[in-house]
């Protein structure tokens, strides 16, 4: 069975990567630190579905908890 790419994840890594051979290329160590960096975000972001593009832009909803908050008692 073929899952379907992340293709969020691919272009995550792609632009660190270049990054990360600018940096080295060019002896910029802000580009290689932060080629870096948008690596390890990326590989965690794909793997625990955080950031924009998968499904929200912010914490997860949770339908229960909003519910329980805007209950308002009735005497």
């Amino acid at each position: 069975m073929v899952k379907q790419p992340d293709w969020l994840l691919l272009f995550r890594v792609s632009l660190a990567g270049l990054l990360m051979v600018e940096g080295y290329r060019t002896h910029a160590m802000t580009d290689l630190g932060i080629g870096i960096a948008l690596a390890i975000y990326s590989l965690l972001a794909a793997r625990f579905k955080w950031g924009c593009g998968y499904g929200s832009c912010s914490i997860p909803h949770n339908p229960n908890r909003s519910a329980q908050e805007n209950k308002i008692p009735i005497d």
